[in-house]
């Protein structure tokens, strides 16, 4: 772990410019990131298995082009984000989550393993709290600004007209930054947020050419090869219906730790399997 100050000639000059930059950030991970060209991914906590699935797409697409992928590590669209990128692996992870705690107090707990997985691929984990700093209610909206004042966009997936990453949002307006939404069902409330920064002017999304198109930047790749279906299910066949962990996982299919952690990605976003304490089970449904 280390500690970049606002005084530093490192620390990151976009952030350096909002109205209220933090005095420190402390780091754990590739500090480079920091100095990128970054776009944050954010949304719902409570969001739907399709709003979760895109942002998965959207962070994998960003990062294959050549973006760094912001979120907050939290449930839903930000955790959905952070996995999309994690499905690049083992190519290294170009994934900054920026915590409402300090680095030693993973939030939510269930996260943990995503949050190991994003540092072991190169990731980077950032907090402007103590490391041992406990999350608290108020922390959350406060680290929000960080989020948007690291990158050049903020995208929101699945807004409800209350959600939280509507403050990012504003943040992000009143620091220069460019708004961009993905429309979503009119049914449900669900993207009501995401609705009304549209009819506020904000960009439409609905790809990852439409977020490079809004910043006024080339994207530099293409997205990689799907995972072969026959890969998937032979990972699913690796995970035990009690419980089974990573490398336990990686043995039994006879892949690399890296791989059979992208897998293991797709497999949780597609509802074969979840995450627990120690590793990954089988969904009884996929059984």
């Amino acid at each position: 772990m280390s500690l970049v100050s606002f005084f530093d000639a490192e620390f990151p000059a976009l952030l350096r410019a909002i109205p209220d930059p933090p005095l420190a950030l402390y780091l754990l991970g590739n500090r480079a990131l920091l100095h990128t060209r970054a776009v944050a991914v954010v949304g719902s906590r409570r969001c739907s298995r399709g709003g979760a699935q895109f942002a998965a797409h959207l962070g994998r697409g960003l990062a294959a082009q050549g973006f760094t992928v912001v979120s907050g590590l939290a449930l839903g669209i930000d955790a959905a984000a952070h996995r999309g990128v994690a499905d690049l692996a083992p190519a290294a992870l170009p994934a900054v989550a920026v915590m409402g705690c300090g680095l030693a107090e993973v939030y939510p707990r269930s996260n943990y393993g995503l949050a190991q997985t994003l540092l072991g691929g190169g990731g980077l984990l950032v907090s402007e709290y103590p490391p041992d700093m406990p999350p608290a209610k108020h922390q959350f909206p406060e680290r929000n600004r960080l989020i948007s004042g690291l990158c050049l966009g903020v995208v929101l997936v699945e807004a409800s007209q209350r959600s939280g990453s509507l403050i990012t949002a504003r943040l992000a307006l009143e620091q220069g930054r460019e708004v961009l939404a993905v429309p979503g069902s009119v049914a449900g409330g669900m993207s009501r947020g995401c609705h009304r920064l549209l009819k506020q002017g904000a960009a439409l999304v609905e790809g990852v050419d439409d977020v490079a198109e809004a910043l006024g930047l080339q994207s530099r790749a293409t997205e990689p090869a799907a995972i072969a279906p026959e890969e998937l299910a032979g990972v699913l066949a690796a995970v035990s219906p009690d419980g089974s962990s990573l490398d336990e996982v990686a043995q039994r299919a006879g892949i690399a730790v890296s791989a059979a952690a992208a897998h293991l990605v797709l497999l949780e976003l597609e509802g074969f399997v979840a995450q627990v304490p120690g590793g990954y089970i089988r969904r009884p449904s996929s059984a």
